[in-house]
C-alpha cells in the first residue's frame, strides 16, 4: 500500500507538471510483478500482469510463430496464399474487362505476372490483350485470328468458374475455350493443381487430371502433416513423452497447429507445433 501511495503521489506531481496542451501525456510505472500504474492525461490507471506484455496467456512465442502468422495471412479457400492487397483473380478480372469493354472473354491465363486474355469485342472481332492483375488495365490490345467465329452458345467464364467452385475447385490460373470444351486449371480441395475439361455449353465436368504446371504454385499452401510426422524432429531438440495431442484450427491468436503436452529434458512443457512445418510456435513450462 505504501508503494502504491508513493507511486500515486509521483503520478499526481507528474500530471500536474504536464502542460495543459500536452493532451497525449502518458507514463507507465511497473511494480515489478507484471502489474503497475499508468498515468495518462491526468488520470491514474492500474493494470495487472500481462496487460502491457502484448500477450497475457503465459505462452512464449518463438520467431516461428511470427513467421507462420505472416505466411498464413491471405490464405483462402483452396489453400492458396493471395498475391497481396488488390490482386484480382480470374473471376474479378473477367468481370472488370467485360464491364469496361462490353466484350466476352473466352480465354484467360495468368503468366509472367500478367493476364493474357482473348475474347470477342462488342462488334464481334476476336481480340487479345494483356491485363494488369491489380488495376485491371488492358494493354497491348490487338486483333487475333480474324477468322474466329463468335461462340454464342457457350457459357460465360464467370458462370463456368462459379460452377467449378461449387464442385470444390478454386484459384484458377487458366481458362481456354477449345471448341466444345473449356480447359480450366485450378486447385482442388487438397490444394493440388488440376486440369479440368468442361463442356462449354452446359458446364458439366468431363475429365479431371493432374496439371503439368500451375502458375500460382509458388504461393500454394503446404500440406498439413499428422503430428507423428514431426516427432522425430522434435526429439532432436530434446522434446519427448508427447501426450494429449490435439489439432487446433487457426484463429486470431494462432495459426493451424498441434497442441501437445511433453517434456523438455526433464521439465514438463506445453507445446504448439505448426501443422505445416513442424516448427515450435510457442511453449509454456509448468
Amino acid at each position: 500500500m505504501k508503494k502504491l501511495l508513493i507511486l500515486a503521489a509521483v503520478g499526481g506531481a507528474l500530471a500536474a507538471a504536464a502542460p495543459a496542451q500536452a493532451g497525449n501525456f502518458s507514463l507507465s510505472i511497473s511494480n515489478g510483478h507484471g502489474g503497475g500504474i499508468t498515468f495518462s492525461n491526468g488520470k491514474v490507471h492500474h493494470y495487472g500482469p500481462g496487460r502491457h506484455s502484448g500477450y497475457n496467456d503465459g505462452w512464449h512465442r518463438t520467431d516461428f510463430y511470427h513467421q507462420a502468422r505472416k505466411s498464413q495471412q491471405g490464405w483462402g479457400h483452396g489453400g492458396h496464399r493471395g498475391h497481396g492487397k488488390g490482386f484480382n483473380y480470374i473471376p474479378r478480372t473477367v468481370k472488370l474487362i467485360q464491364q469496361r469493354t462490353g466484350s466476352k472473354v473466352t480465354d484467360i491465363v495468368y503468366r509472367n505476372g500478367v493476364y493474357h486474355v482473348q475474347g470477342f469485342g462488342p462488334r464481334g472481332g476476336f481480340n487479345k490483350a494483356k491485363v494488369d492483375p491489380y488495376s485491371g488495365r488492358m494493354f497491348d490490345v490487338r486483333r487475333a485470328n480474324p477468322n474466329e467465329v463468335p461462340h454464342h452458345r457457350v457459357i460465360g467464364v464467370r458462370k463456368l468458374l462459379a460452377g467449378l467452385r461449387h464442385e470444390g475447385f478454386s484459384r484458377f490460373d487458366r481458362v481456354d475455350l477449345k471448341g466444345h470444351v473449356y480447359k480450366v486449371r485450378g486447385l482442388n480441395k487438397r490444394g493440388k493443381a488440376k486440369l479440368i475439361t468442361v463442356n462449354s455449353r452446359n458446364g458439366h465436368i468431363k475429365n479431371v487430371r493432374n496439371a503439368n504446371r500451375y502458375n500460382f504454385s509458388s504461393y500454394q499452401k503446404p500440406q498439413r502433416k499428422p503430428f507423428k510426422h514431426w516427432t522425430s524432429g522434435l526429439k532432436g531438440h530434446n522434446f519427448s513423452h508427447f501426450s494429449n495431442v490435439n489439432y487446433v484450427a487457426g484463429n486470431n491468436s494462432w495459426t493451424d497447429h498441434y497442441y501437445a503436452k511433453a517434456r523438455h529434458g526433464k521439465r514438463p512443457v506445453d507445446l504448439r507445433i505448426c501443422a505445416y512445418t513442424g516448427n515450435v510456435l510457442g511453449y509454456r513450462y509448468h
